[in-house]
């Protein structure tokens, strides 16, 4: 059997809050992430069955618009459903988080269906196709609209963990949120701003290729522009030694005072 749209009730972890207790940006993703998870298990395919036939969906692109920030402990409600579905290859998947009716997020995930093994985008099953059967229900997340502002840019970079590996043996796409609000927060300690006021607004990466335990990894974040006086918006390049890994781009505003502040933190 097949379901176009998959809904649960979901609750983000303790420790996806911050000493504000509102959760951070790359749990959102996270959560986002175990929606479409659970509804792929509903629809017949849960991760064994992928890894028994070599296959995976890895996301090369993801947009999310942020709404209210629920408190640790609400149950929200979750959903989900593909709307595009293209050569058994290319899908787009919807993913809506609302608390008591109100938004908590809206993402568009772009998936490509790949070997297990190379992780080369492969055509999917006929039955794969038929589990995710694409539906209208909504419009795909569109990122907002800013005025160009150029700035300075920040950079620092590390070592990528061990026991950081997801199931593909790489980095999990979440935590290039993780690693462009990090970038971001240090800027903003050398403006004298608490990073724990950080406000996420919206953002969208451009995955180009994985991040692998041990590797080197460098954050480079520029100011490219604003939206009104409110918020600052941000490009961040990811990098390895192998080359480009990630882009994205990043609005943030300020949970507390202007958001003037912010953006002069690139000035």
């Amino acid at each position: 059997m097949t379901n176009a749209v998959w809904e649960f009730p979901l609750s983000l972890p303790r420790n996806a809050f911050t000493s504000r207790e509102v959760p951070r940006a790359g749990d959102v993703w996270r959560l986002c992430q175990d929606v479409a998870t659970l509804a792929s298990i509903g629809a017949g395919w849960p991760p064994e069955r992928f890894r028994t036939e070599k296959v995976a969906f890895i996301v090369y692109e993801m947009t999310l618009i942020h709404g209210v920030r629920p408190p640790y402990g609400k149950v929200l409600d979750t959903k989900t459903w593909v709307s595009r579905l293209r050569r058994r290859t290319l899908s787009t998947r919807e993913v809506r988080v609302r608390s008591e009716g109100e938004l908590v997020a809206s993402a568009t995930q772009q998936w490509v269906h790949v070997d297990f093994d190379t992780q080369k985008p492969k055509q999917s099953s006929p039955e794969a196709a038929t589990a995710f059967p694409a539906t209208d229900v909504g419009p795909s997340v569109q990122m907002p609209s800013f005025e160009a502002l150029p700035g300075s840019h920040h950079e620092f970079a590390f070592d990528m963990w061990q026991i950081w590996s997801d199931p593909l043996s790489h980095a999990n796409h979440p935590a290039y949120i993780d690693w462009c609000d990090e970038s971001t927060s240090r800027q903003m300690l050398s403006a004298d701003l608490d990073p724990v006021l950080l406000r996420p607004i919206a953002e969208q990466v451009r995955f180009r290729s994985s991040v692998l335990p041990g590797e080197r990894v460098r954050v480079r974040t520029e100011r490219i522009g604003t939206v009104g006086s409110d918020a600052v918006v941000l490009r961040h390049e990811i990098e390895t030694e192998r080359g480009p890994a990630a882009e994205a781009t990043s609005i943030r505003a300020l949970a507390e005072g202007s958001g003037e502040a912010l953006i002069a933190a690139w000035d």
